[in-house]
């Protein structure tokens, strides 16, 4: 048995499993991105039976994320992503910021 094998299985079907749920809402409410992020969750759920593969699928999501962010400085005037200021943000800062863009009560 490979090194926590049983957890990988637990987890691959608890991705799968929210996956499905999140596909049957988004054909429900015939809203795409709902669904699409089930189809993403199946897959990340597939991914787990391959450390190789999440590895390297894990190095295509940062250099991805990373380049959403840097695209965001450069098109953004609001003061979340002015200048070196965004360059000095924490994940964690940067999550209370857009829950308050959103306007959850509890991003302070």
């Amino acid at each position: 048995m490979k090194k926590n094998e049983k957890r990988h299985l637990e987890l691959s079907t608890k991705f799968i499993e929210m996956g499905q749920a999140l596909v049957k809402e988004g054909s429900e409410k015939n809203d795409y991105t709902i669904m699409q992020s089930g189809n993403m969750m199946i897959f990340i759920g597939g991914l787990l039976f391959d450390e190789k593969d999440t590895y390297q699928f894990a190095e295509l999501c940062s250099m991805f994320s990373a380049k959403k962010i840097l695209d965001s400085f450069d098109l953004s005037k609001d003061d979340l992503f002015s200048g070196n200021k965004a360059n000095q943000i924490t994940y964690d800062e940067f999550i209370k910021r857009l829950n308050k863009l959103k306007g959850d009560e509890n991003s302070d």
